[in-house]
């Protein structure tokens, strides 16, 4: 498509947008933020849900704005980002939560990066919850080979986590959108998910 006298290339008018809406969900983020300090403390879960996926959302924006590319982020760097804020959320200490990335970054584009970061944002909150009460880790592990990603995340307790209806469902359609396999999880096992970068 030639570009118009007067009109801004594609390119300009997509990096605008990716702007606009990184700006506008740090907004809604921040607002969220001050609802949540004025709420009793007792009150506060009542967000949260949300609160964990506009956070999640707004970091592969955040990330595709910084980068320039305005198609793609590293792989790395997204999930990174995105447990940290899922972590802080939930009250978790740094240092029960592991990330084990490959070397060799991955990029992946920005379609497959927000419904990546959504469904981490479905599906860590329970083990975050559950390795506060009992006093466990959470390790996620990311294997990168030829191209296909296989996200696994593992809880150090005996217990398995268990996914309300709503969350089950939400895993679902975010790895649809991944086109994504789950794989079945054996006793002791850890959730997985792969999909093609």
């Amino acid at each position: 498509m030639p570009v118009t006298a007067g009109m801004p290339d594609p390119v300009t008018l997509v990096r605008e947008l990716n702007h606009r809406v990184k700006n506008n969900l740090q907004i809604i983020v921040s607002l969220m933020n001050l609802q949540k300090r004025m709420m009793p403390r007792e009150r506060r879960e009542d967000i949260r849900f949300i609160e964990e996926h506009v956070q999640s959302m707004s970091v592969a924006y955040r990330l595709v704005y910084a980068t320039g590319s305005m198609i793609e982020v590293s792989l790395t760097e997204l999930v990174t980002e995105v447990l940290s804020g899922l972590r802080q959320i939930a009250g978790l200490p740094e240092e029960h939560l592991m990330l084990d990335a490959p070397a060799v970054d991955a990029v992946v584009g920005l379609d497959n990066a927000i419904a990546l970061a959504l469904y981490l944002a479905v599906l860590l909150p329970p083990y975050l919850d559950q390795a506060i009460g009992a006093a466990g880790m959470v390790t996620i592990t990311l294997t990168v080979e030829a191209d296909l990603l296989t996200v696994s995340v593992r809880g150090t307790c005996r217990d398995p986590v268990s996914l309300d209806v709503l969350r089950g469902r939400l895993m679902r359609a975010y790895a649809g959108q991944l086109k994504a396999e789950i794989l079945p999880v054996m006793t002791g096992g850890a959730e997985q998910l792969r999909f093609m970068l």
